[in-house]
C-alpha cells in the first residue's frame, strides 16, 4: 500500500488540475483525501466556502485558513517535529509527468517559508504564491 504521506502529497499537488482538468481518483485515495480534510477542518474550524475560494485566487487572510494550509502539511506527514517542511520529499513523491510544474511552484515560492513566521502564515504564504505561479495547476482540497 503507498504511504499516507505519499497519497496525500499527490493528492494536495498532482491533482492540481483543479476545476479545469481533474483526474480521476480511485476510491482508496478520495477516502483518504476526505479523512485529511475533515480532520484538517475540524481541528481549525475553516470554513468550506473558504478552501473553495483558493482554487480562483482568493486567498482570505484567515487565520483558520492558513492553519488549514499547515496542517495539511501535517496529517502528510512533510513537516518535522518542528514545523518545517520537508520540501525535498515533496518533490521526490511527485510523479515524472508532474515534476517540472511542481518544481516551478515549490522552487519559485519556498523562499517564503521562513522562520520569522509562524507555521501557518508560512503554508499560507507558499499556498498562495503556488497559485500565483501556476493558476491551472493549483488545487486545494
Amino acid at each position: 500500500m503507498p504511504s499516507l504521506s505519499l497519497l496525500l502529497y499527490l493528492a494536495m499537488l498532482t491533482l492540481c488540475y483543479g476545476a479545469k482538468e481533474k483526474p480521476e481518483l480511485s476510491e482508496e485515495i478520495k477516502e483518504i483525501i476526505q479523512h485529511v480534510h475533515n480532520e484538517c477542518v475540524g481541528k481549525t474550524g475553516v470554513a468550506e466556502e473558504d478552501i473553495a475560494n483558493c482554487e480562483n485566487g482568493i486567498f482570505k487572510e484567515d487565520m483558520k485558513l492558513k492553519c488549514y494550509m499547515f496542517c495539511l502539511l501535517e496529517e502528510g506527514s512533510l513537516v518535522d517535529d518542528d514545523g518545517n517542511v520537508d520540501y525535498d520529499m515533496m518533490v521526490s513523491l511527485i510523479p515524472d509527468q508532474y515534476t517540472d510544474r511542481v518544481l516551478n511552484m515549490i522552487n519559485g515560492c519556498k523562499h517564503l517559508d521562513t522562520p520569522d513566521k509562524d507555521k501557518c502564515q508560512r503554508a499560507f504564504d507558499v499556498h498562495k504564491c503556488s497559485y500565483s505561479k501556476d493558476p491551472d495547476f493549483y488545487f486545494l482540497f
